[in-house]
């Protein structure tokens, strides 16, 4: 029997709880050794803080009754394989992406902070973070990946523009990337919200966020591929914070 799929596209002003990663810019090098996962890791020169979102005022859209029904086939998170599977993507798209830097043990409180709430935070065992950077070398954000030894329960993108968000191109580029990479290659397939694809949901993102006139506004998607996908947008001094967060 055909059944029909309900994903959630929520737009709201989100209340947010302050969630600073505890890595300050221009960082120096981890004095304490992390986990080695087999490649030479590097600092991170310019992160950039992660809060977490509180969706208030949603709204739901529901996905096309004739979407196909082709099977999904079920990405599961990987440290190693999911960072190299987006670095060789990325850069097939002019965009490079650093070797992981690989933190663990006593290291992840001080470089790895992303709750607020302790008992999320203390659940962080290991972590992964990279730098991205355009095609001229400019910085442009950060991938982390967050959770146990063995995989992560998190995947986040977060890339900062300037006021005209004049690198909104590489934008969609990361994230389709990570959607593809981590979730699935089933978007054309499924269209959630109705949206065509992962540029079409970064543009009504970015439209929301500009006609409402919101510090904070977000927009999620739940269901694709057992994964839950949340896309937030922060006006901030510099421009725009875009955060894109995959979870299981």
């Amino acid at each position: 029997m055909k059944q029909k799929i309900l994903i959630p596209v929520i737009f709201g002003i989100t209340a947010i709880l302050l969630i600073a990663i505890l890595v300050p810019l221009n960082q120096k090098t981890i004095t304490e050794k992390p986990t080695p996962m087999g490649d030479t890791p590097i600092p991170i020169t310019k992160p950039i803080p992660i809060r977490e979102p509180i969706t208030l005022n949603q709204t739901v859209i529901p996905i096309n009754d004739t979407v196909s029904q082709k099977p999904i086939q079920t990405i599961d998170f990987s440290y190693t394989d999911s960072n190299s599977i987006m670095k060789l993507s990325l850069a097939s798209k002019g965009i490079s992406m650093s070797n992981p830097l690989k933190i663990s043990g006593d290291s992840i409180a001080k470089y790895c902070t992303f709750y607020a709430d302790m008992d999320k935070q203390n659940s962080i065992k290991y972590c992964t973070s990279t730098e991205l950077k355009d095609s001229k070398g400019k910085f442009l954000g950060n991938i982390h990946m967050i959770g146990g030894i063995d995989s992560p329960d998190a995947v986040l993108g977060v890339i900062q523009t300037d006021p005209y968000m004049s690198n909104l191109d590489d934008i969609k580029s990361i994230y389709k990337v990570m959607v593809e990479s981590i979730v699935c290659d089933c978007w054309q397939d499924k269209k959630p919200g109705n949206l065509e694809s992962v540029s079409a949901w970064i543009d009504a993102a970015k439209s929301h966020h500009l006609e409402g006139k919101h510090i904070t506004s977000n927009s999620q998607i739940g269901g694709l591929a057992q994964k839950q996908l949340l896309l937030e947008v922060t006006t901030n001094t510099e421009g725009y914070l875009w955060k894109f967060i995959i979870t299981n």
